[in-house]
């Protein structure tokens, strides 16, 4: 299926900045409708304690719909508003409304200050069941998906992101394939399953790489080697225990990939 319902995390900060870019990119590469979800941190406490919106989160509000209008120029748009900062309450609402689309924009956390939540993009990945697109903290909205790197294991947050990441890839110039080990027991009875051949069925210019380290050193190698081939989109599967499929750590594949990225990343859960 086509990407046609995007939706993107602003809060009125250059900390949202490359998330929009790149939203706005997919927005005109697919023809898709662009939405803005406008979800920040309320500071004042008597507001929290009100349930209603301080003059500076409106203010904030006016000015990220300002910027977010002028970036979309000539797209179909909308604007949602979440209206109290409550931390927990907003990123509920957060991954609500990210139920309601086909592909979900964020920026990177490390880019992000006070105004939002540091778990926000977590669990946005994590309860979201949508694939999510991470901007890096330096990200223009640059084009994405001719030079890929895919982080692989047999098992369904991996595979949900292999084939979300499909519409992003098509023209795809080189698509490396990085694997730890294949979850399937090969014995006489097993069928010769290759995510590489099921690739090659699409048309896609697939090629295998089987890595040997542990933990966090196949998150590092799947950046590295991001690096080396001059990658614009790393896609990797999510977990809904609060790890990546490619870790056994509870989290820390998560964090250290979003820590970490210098590309954009496709996350699927």
């Amino acid at each position: 299926m086509s990407i046609k319902d995007i939706l993107v995390h602003v809060d009125g900060d250059a900390s949202t900045k490359p998330g929009l870019a790149l939203a706005v990119a997919q927005a005109r590469r697919f023809g898709a409708r662009l939405t803005a979800l406008f979800a920040r941190n309320e500071l004042s406490v008597p507001a929290l304690m009100a349930h209603r919106p301080s003059e500076a989160l409106l203010a904030a509000s006016s000015e990220a719909r300002a910027a977010f209008e002028a970036a979309a120029e000539g797209l179909e748009t909308r604007w949602w508003q979440i209206d109290h900062g409550g931390a927990e309450d907003m990123i509920a609402e957060a991954v609500f409304c990210s139920h309601y689309v086909d592909l979900v924009v964020l920026s990177q956390p490390a880019s992000q200050g006070v105004h939002v939540p540091p778990t926000l993009v977590q669990r946005v990945i994590l309860d979201a069941g949508r694939p999510v697109l991470v901007a890096p903290t330096d990200g223009k909205g640059e084009p994405i998906g001719r030079k890929v790197v895919i982080g692989w294991r047999s098992g369904k947050q991996s595979t949900r992101a292999l084939h979300d990441c499909l519409p992003l890839i098509e023209g795809v110039k080189e698509l490396l394939v990085v694997y730890r080990r294949d979850l399937v027991k090969k014995d006489s009875t097993t069928p010769p399953v290759s995510i590489i051949d099921h690739l090659l069925a699409h048309g896609l210019p697939a090629v295998g790489e089987r890595v040997m380290t542990e933990d966090l050193g196949v998150m590092d190698t799947l950046l590295s080697r991001a690096y080396d081939v001059d990658a614009d989109l790393l896609v990797i599967g999510g977990h809904a225990g609060k790890a990546l499929s490619f870790s056994g750590k509870a989290g820390a594949g998560t964090r250290h990939i979003l820590a970490h990225m210098g590309l954009p990343v496709l996350f699927s859960c």
